[in-house]
């Protein structure tokens, strides 16, 4: 009878196989070298494999074989220093030399040893006599270049919003010109403001309308009434507008150049808009097209709600409103988030995808999310609903790629006050005037972040919570997820989530007096919980992992359900509450309260953050496995998981059984492996 490798094993297995292939390929021995390359990719296809694969190609006298290799590579990883580096390479003894200069450039921005930052700098150096050399660019013409690349090195993230990763504002300038996805940026509602720059970005709310510039003249064919979002880019001259045979023209005191000015036509019939300067101009919207099997879909999102405090406080006691309003729905009970914090959990739900898939995990550097992962919102696009996305979230900014799919965003960092009573009148506002249109509406309410920031700027909550309570036991972690246990921290954050429940009835009220409940569905959920609301620090425990999740409207019968799920598995359940198709190359499943064919098993969380270590929990209904790395995650999100530790421990005990329960611990052993084995690395 064969033994089945341990996990531990299988690690010493493809250790060694690295090693061995690399030694291999220094020794020349190319044919030895593909044959264990072979064995090798059959089951890992980490960083490693790339590299293999790419300067064996190369060495094999393939050098496009070997790029396409490297730029798929750098695709599935987009932080590791190795690949640009040899992608660079490559690029330059091909004379690729602006390829080259931008991945030596990544190289350097990835490096994390002094000596990988000296041999991208001197690979740099290189590739720039060899350009010069070859009299393809001039000293000067390098020298210059070298300073627009060095901007990599200094980028912000996509949280500066609306200004870009290089610092330069977004505002009237149109981006991905040419494209299906080309949007323009605005000021909102600022009454004078015309700009924001680094230090006046959170002060101001923009707003982002997909369309197309437009400089002489364009028609459209309308068969209704519709809407056209227009905006000057600059102070141009009149815009014109022939509806049919009438003519208007809109003088700039008509159109302030600050803002997005909607122009209704009521008319059907033959539209054609000219202006002799570039001006931007929205997609029209048709205000009374056929309406969809389901007309509105309106997703709410909590920022850091925990199901579990909401449990152990009484849903009706904290949230009555929310209670009253999803009780004639379905309220899951054991909805376990995917990732402990926002920025992975959020691209999680809203690719349906876990987040060593999606990538969005690397804080430190700028990320867009990959094309190759279709967003909730370009569904229902693509099925003709008008999607707007009301939001104060700086991780899901039109930069990180939330733009995609929105016809309309409202944005302002939560920061800068853009709190849960403006979002929600902003919705209501928008439901009004689309009112017959066919509408996909998200929001993003952060309020809860004020607790663990140690903010206290809600007169609510300053009301209603006691003076002993006011001064905060512990001050925050280094960052809020890292925030321990403070019983006053439990009393704020139970005030707040009961003024938000407040400000969500008026939201609730106004879909029950205007909506047939038949004709919508309404979600709510959160990305996370909260580590301060429990003595015991855990960042995969109840309070942190388990969400709410609640769905009300067409086909939804009044029920409360235990059944395993997980927050990538809202993709889904919405998708299909929609009367939408789901697609098949997502990891959420569609629940069998929803009318899925099978529950889970278990729910899966973990952990990737750089410079942490790897953590996972697995969640069956009675027992969770967990699992911890002795190594620290690497910053390009490799991980080395020798010498991990595992155990199984029972839910009301708490107790290690996994004595009882050894055959389970190494069955999720393996799954973790076979999870994580294209982001695992074997040096330490």
């Amino acid at each position: 009878m064969q033994t089945v490798e341990t996990v531990q094993e299988q690690i010493d297995k493809y250790t060694s196989l690295s090693v061995e292939i690399e030694h291999s390929i220094n020794e020349n021995n190319i044919d030895k070298a593909k044959t264990l390359l072979k064995e090798y990719a059959a089951e890992i296809q980490n960083s490693k494999t790339y590299s293999f694969q790419a300067i064996i190609h190369f060495q094999e006298g393939n050098p496009e074989e070997a790029i396409n290799v490297l730029e798929n590579g750098v695709k599935e990883h987009p932080f590791n220093f190795s690949l640009h580096f040899n992608l660079a390479f490559i690029y330059g003894v091909t004379q690729k030399f602006e390829e080259s200069f931008e991945n030596y450039i990544y190289a350097i921005k990835y490096s994390v040893t002094n000596e990988e930052r000296e041999n991208a700098l001197k690979g740099f150096q290189e590739v720039s006599k060899l350009a010069m050399e070859e009299k393809v660019y001039t000293t000067s013409f390098i020298q210059k270049r070298m300073k627009e690349l060095e901007k990599i090195l200094n980028q912000h993230d996509e949280r500066v919003y609306p200004v870009n990763i290089n610092g330069v504002s977004m505002i009237r300038k149109p981006q991905h010109q040419g494209t299906p996805n080309e949007y323009m940026v605005n000021m909102y509602k600022t009454y004078g403001i015309e700009d924001v720059d680094l230090k006046t970005r959170m002060l101001f709310k923009s707003e982002l309308v997909k369309g197309n510039t437009l400089k002489g003249e364009r028609e459209w064919s309308t068969k209704g009434p519709v809407v056209i979002p227009i905006s000057k880019t600059n102070d141009s001259k009149d815009v014109h507008i022939k509806v049919n045979e009438k003519k208007y023209t809109l003088t700039k005191d008509h159109l302030p150049i600050n803002q997005y000015n909607y122009i209704r036509i009521s008319d059907e019939g033959r539209i054609i808009i000219s202006a002799d300067e570039e001006i931007f101009v929205g997609h029209p919207i048709e205000l009374e097209p056929k309406e969809k099997p389901v007309k509105l879909v309106l997703k709410i999102f909590v920022d850091g709600l925990s199901y579990q405090f909401l449990e152990d406080v009484g849903l009706e006691e904290a949230m009555p409103n929310t209670y009253h309003f999803f009780k004639e729905g379905m309220i899951t009970t054991n909805c376990q988030t995917t990732n402990e914090w926002t920025y992975p959990s959020k691209a999680g739900i809203n690719t349906g995808k876990y987040s060593n898939y999606h990538k969005m995990l690397q804080p430190e550097y700028p990320y867009t999310l990959s094309e190759s992962h279709k967003m909730l919102a370009e569904y229902f696009k693509n099925e003709g609903y008008y999607c707007a996305n009301i939001s104060g979230n700086w991780r899901t900014t039109p930069s990180f790629g939330y733009d995609r799919g929105y016809d309309r965003m409202i944005y302002q960092n939560f920061m800068g006050a853009f709190g849960a009573k403006e979002i929600l009148m902003e919705a209501i506002e928008h439901l009004s005037s689309f009112s017959h249109t066919n509408n996909f509406l998200t929001l993003s309410l952060l309020d809860l972040h004020n607790v663990a920031d140690e903010i206290e700027n809600h007169l609510y909550s300053q009301v209603h919570t006691d003076m002993t309570e006011k001064i905060n036991e512990k001050k925050r972690g280094t960052t809020s997820v890292q925030t321990k246990f403070d019983k006053n921290k439990v009393s704020k954050y139970l005030q707040e989530i009961k003024r938000i429940d407040n400000l969500l009835e008026v939201l609730y009220n106004f879909l029950l007096n205007n909506y047939k409940m038949d004709d919508i569905v309404i979600i709510l959920h959160s990305d996370h919980g909260q580590s301060f609301l429990s003595d015991t620090f855990n960042l995969l425990g109840d309070q942190r992992v388990r969400v709410p999740f609640m769905v009300r409207g067409k086909d939804i019968k009044p029920d409360i359900t235990d059944e395993l799920m997980e927050t990538i598995d809202i993709f889904p359940t919405i998708l299909h509450q929609s009367k939408l198709d789901i697609p098949n190359d997502i990891n959420g499943r569609l629940p069998v309260s929803f009318g899925g064919k099978e529950e889970r098993e278990f729910t899966f969380s973990q952990i990737i953050h750089p410079n942490q270590t790897y953590k996972v929990r697995i969640k069956e209904k009675g027992i969770s496995y967990y699992l911890e790395t002795k190594h620290n995650v690497f910053p390009d999100l490799t991980v080395n998981m020798k010498g991990f530790t595992s155990k199984i421990v029972d839910h009301f005990t708490e107790k290690d059984i996994t004595d009882k329960w050894v055959s389970k611990k190494h069955q999720y052993d393996q799954y973790v492996f076979n999870h994580m084995k294209n982001m695992l690395r074997w040096e330490e």
